[in-house]
């Protein structure tokens, strides 16, 4: 039975790129203002950029409704007492169904997929009370010594920072992003600054927070432009409590990074999800890398691995750019501003995301079952036929 006009990869692209070309000078300066000034108060935002009020709302709900606009809070897991490390895993040839199963299973992950590329196998991130990290790394050990994971690379990392929508690289003219790489190498070697307190590796990864208060996030994850009237009535909790919580300790006590303004620039269908690692060879390096990453409209969030010279990098890329995109880390390198890099590719059709785990803040701590996880990881192989 043939594919219907509709169900056609031709008829999605071309909806693709009506998509894509709705996106206009003015929805970029609205986008940069919520990255600004944060997505919670459109009319301050139509204020700021002289735009009304009903013009900045009506054109972040058409975006929104497209399916190319999200908007959520970034918690600081640091000060929440949570270590953030992100996992690649290779998958043994014939297990690959078998792993996801297993991986899902460790359900302190924050985003988790099905990967391709230099292996096949799942990428993710997790978030591990402190204390528990050599659990953790037991568990991944257990997936190798089962069968079920051929290898896998973990980076314990600072909290990731969301890169902000800016208007740097977009053609009034076109209505689209554009890409000049030779700029970008360039701005590589000459940038100066410092990395933003998030990238900052921490001395301590205290708990300043509390049930409500993680519960409040968790709406906020989800959608960061609900109103504490609207948690309010989900949580069942109080209007003054939330107000109380949020006034206090959220906005207050540093435990969150920012409002990630995540906006997909181009049709996912040409386009690529992909994890890297960068190295250098010095700290320096590091920083002018990442900060010419923080006004380009590729990447999504970076993370510094804790003590070494590596950045973590979430990006998005059209596939015609990619290959653009390692022609330019080859010269960095030859250069040398970079000393090696590695990636594998998302598969965006098997992805999922979680907030933070608040199911498993118990009177004031992390509950870690690690017993737990080695029962249920034994159903699982018991169910598949391993061990």
């Amino acid at each position: 039975m043939g594919l219907s006009d509709k169900d056609s990869i031709d008829y999605r692209i071309r909806q693709a790129f009506t998509t894509w070309k709705k996106i206009d000078e003015t929805d970029v300066r609205i986008l940069e203002g919520m990255s600004l000034l944060g997505p919670r108060n459109l009319a301050l935002i139509g204020k700021h950029l002289e735009i009304p009020t009903t013009t900045v709302r009506y054109r972040v709900q058409r975006m929104i409704e497209n399916s190319i606009l999200f908007l959520h809070l970034n918690p600081y897991h640091t000060y929440m007492g949570l270590k953030k490390a992100v996992v690649f895993v290779e998958a043994t040839p014939g297990l690959e169904d078998v792993l996801l199963e297993c991986m899902k299973l460790h359900n302190y992950w924050l985003f988790l997929c099905r990967a391709y590329g230099p292996y096949e196998g799942c990428a993710g991130i997790w978030t591990v009370p402190k204390g528990r990290e050599e659990k953790f790394v037991e568990y991944l050990n257990t997936l190798k010594e089962t069968g079920v994971a051929k290898s896998f690379e973990l980076y314990w990392t600072t909290c990731h920072e969301g890169v902000n929508v800016q208007s740097r690289w977009f053609s009034v003219e076109e209505n689209v992003w554009t890409f000049n790489w030779d700029e970008w190498m360039k701005e590589v070697e000459t940038i100066e600054g410092e990395l933003p307190w998030t990238l900052k590796e921490p001395d301590d990864w205290p708990i300043r927070v509390d049930r409500e208060d993680l519960l409040i996030i968790k709406e906020l994850e989800i959608d960061g432009r609900k109103t504490l009237t609207d948690i309010s009535k989900k949580l069942e909790i109080p209007l003054e409590t939330v107000k109380y919580h949020f006034r206090e300790h959220v906005s207050k006590r540093n435990i969150i990074e920012g409002y990630q303004v995540e906006i997909y620039r181009f049709p996912s269908l040409i386009s690529e999800y992909i994890f890297f690692k960068f190295e250098f060879d010095t700290y320096e390096q590091l920083v002018k890398f990442a900060l010419s990453l923080h006004d380009k409209p590729f990447p999504f969030h970076l993370g510094k691995v804790l003590g070494e010279n590596t950045l973590t990098t979430h990006l998005y890329l059209p596939k015609w750019e990619f290959r653009k995109f390692i022609g330019s880390l080859s010269k960095l390198i030859k250069q040398g501003l970079l000393k090696n890099y590695r990636y594998i590719i998302q598969d965006m059709f098997q992805t999922w995301r979680e907030t933070i785990p608040y199911q498993h803040f118990i009177n004031g701590k992390w509950n870690y079952d690690e017993s737990l996880y080695t029962e249920n990881l034994q159903r699982v192989l018991d169910k598949w036929g391993i061990g």
